[in-house]
This record gives C-alpha cells, structure tokens and sequence, in this order.
C-alpha cells in the first residue's frame, strides 16, 4: 500500500511538471507575441479606429441629406406663417360680417305678440290676469308632480 501510494505521489508530479512545462511555453508564446504591443499602442490604434468609424458617419450622413436641404424653411417658420395667414383670414371675415342681430328677448316678443308689449315692458308691470294665470298653472303642476302648496 505503501508503494501505491508512492507510485501516485510520483505520478502526480510527474503531472504537474508537465502542466508547469506547458504554462511556460504558453508565457514565452503570449511575450513573444505581446513584445511589440503595449497598451499605449493599443489605445492609439482604437483612437485610429474610432476617428475613422466618425468619418464614415460623416460621409453618410452628408450622401443620405437632401440636395435642396438648406433651402428649406424651419418648421417653427412655416408654423408662424400659417398663424399669420390664419389670422389675416380671420381678420377678413370678421370686417366684412357687417353688424350683429339684434334680437329681442323672449318676454318682450310674446308681450308684443299679446298687444300689450311695449306699454307692459315699458312699465315693469304685469296685469291680473296674466298673473292669475300664472299661480293656476304653477297649481297644476305642482298637482301633477304631488306636491302640495
């Protein structure tokens, strides 16, 4: 048992020795590789990048704008014209209106209609008989509604 398990203990270094080999042949390729680059030239190349990533926008942007895309008027000017145009209409249709109806009230036209219109208007003053007329049919409606005087 005891050679076993010094068997295994010869093995497992073994193992070990070569996964020591294997990780510095993988140091000297990663130096041998990274010998010439260096963060600084890595962020100078991305800048570079970057710089010409901005351009081609730029010329995009200027092949996909409209010919006449300076010419044309801001949309708060087109806005304000519209308003002016609007309000000069409206200023038209108002000066040529000429003057309001005048129209008579309700109670002064049904006087009127009676023959008794401009003298009961005129006075303020009501006659009997319309008053009576009046308290008979608020009677009958309260009637109808069940409601007693």
């Amino acid at each position: 048992m005891t050679l076993e398990t010094q068997a295994m203990a010869i093995e497992s270094a073994a193992v070990n020795l070569e996964t020591m080999e294997a990780m510095k042949q993988g140091s000297n390729a990663m130096k041998a590789i990274h010998k010439d680059l260096n963060t600084e030239k890595v962020d100078k190349t991305m800048e570079d990048i970057e710089e010409q990533m901005d351009l081609a926008n730029e010329i995009s942007e200027a092949i996909s704008q409209p010919q006449f895309a300076g010419m044309l008027a801001d949309e708060d000017e087109l806005t304000a014209e519209l308003e002016e145009l609007e309000q000069e209409a409206l200023d038209k249709q108002l000066l040529g209106a000429g003057k309001a109806p005048i129209s008579l009230p309700a109670a002064a036209t049904a006087a009127s209609a009676n023959g008794k219109g401009k003298q009961a208007i005129a006075s303020g003053q009501r006659n009997d008989e319309e008053e009576d007329e009046e308290e008979a049919e608020l009677a009958r409606l309260r009637e109808s509604m069940g409601l007693s005087a």
